[in-house]
């Protein structure tokens, strides 16, 4: 009998809650989607980060490459005994995995920072439209910080393998 009376609680507090959802969702405005020519891209987002957001970005995206570039030329040392050269790669290699991701999120860091000083000297607060662009922007530097330490740990952990197999 307890259970009765729960379920058709339960069920009244259902409806109460749809029917206040519904209400809710009549005053609310209808949403619609940014024309294509003004839409933010990630080419949009570097283009309008700042000089030195766009100079860490272009870092990261470099460490990437060399990571690639660092790996492919190496790989024809390993079966020549140039353990010096090998050295100097992964060397290298655990360099850019080691400074990737925290230099994406120190560049996160800083874009927030601003964001925040920035939108604490406006008032009205700005809508989530006015912020998404540097959350866009910090999110870029942390995602570039992460795939050149991905790119990092991926070729020098190939590069340690082909290592072990040619001395075994």
């Amino acid at each position: 009998m307890g259970r009765t009376k729960f379920r058709t609680g339960a069920a009244g507090g259902v409806a109460t809650a749809m029917a206040a959802g519904a209400a809710w969702a009549q005053t609310q405005p209808a949403y619609t989607v940014v024309p294509a020519s003004e839409r933010l891209t990630v080419a949009g987002v570097f283009a309008d980060a700042s000089v030195e957001m766009k100079l860490v970005m272009l870092l990261l995206l470099a460490a990437a490459a060399a990571s690639v570039a660092v790996w492919g030329v190496s790989l024809g040392k390993v079966g020549k005994a140039d353990a010096k050269a090998l050295a100097g790669a992964l060397g290298r290699l655990r360099i850019v995995r080691s400074a990737g991701v925290p230099m994406g999120c120190l560049a996160a860091a800083y874009v927030m920072f601003a964001s925040f000083i920035g939108i604490s000297n406006v008032r009205p607060a700005p809508g989530l439209t006015v912020v998404a662009p540097g959350l866009a922007e910090a999110t870029l530097a942390i995602m570039l910080g992460l795939l050149a330490t991905t790119v990092a740990v991926i070729c020098e952990r190939h590069l340690e393998g082909r290592i072990r197999r040619a001395a075994a």
